[in-house]
């Protein structure tokens, strides 16, 4: 399964720090390994799911979508995640 991410992930994963980006690459293949560690979201957003993940008591999340490949959206911390997802 080819892992693609989008404008938004790459920029977050560019500007994050060695250790998190370390963090966000183990949760990338988690998610390859098991698509539906996920849990789907709904309205809008339904095309998507979304991993949650702790890194020194942060909370981020991972939207990403399974079609044929594995399309990483969206890269951030849990504040205004999903209101920035839908704009």
């Amino acid at each position: 399964m080819k892992i693609i991410f989008l404008r938004q992930a790459h920029r977050f994963i560019k500007k994050a720090d060695p250790p998190l980006k370390a963090k966000i690459k183990d949760e990338v293949l988690k998610i390859a390994e098991n698509p539906k560690i996920g849990e789907a979201l709904t309205g809008k957003l339904k095309q998507l799911s979304s991993h949650h993940f702790h890194f020194m008591k942060t909370q981020y999340r991972i939207a990403y979508r399974v079609k044929g490949d594995l399309i990483i959206v969206v890269v951030g911390s849990r504040e205004n995640f999903y209101r920035d997802l839908t704009n």
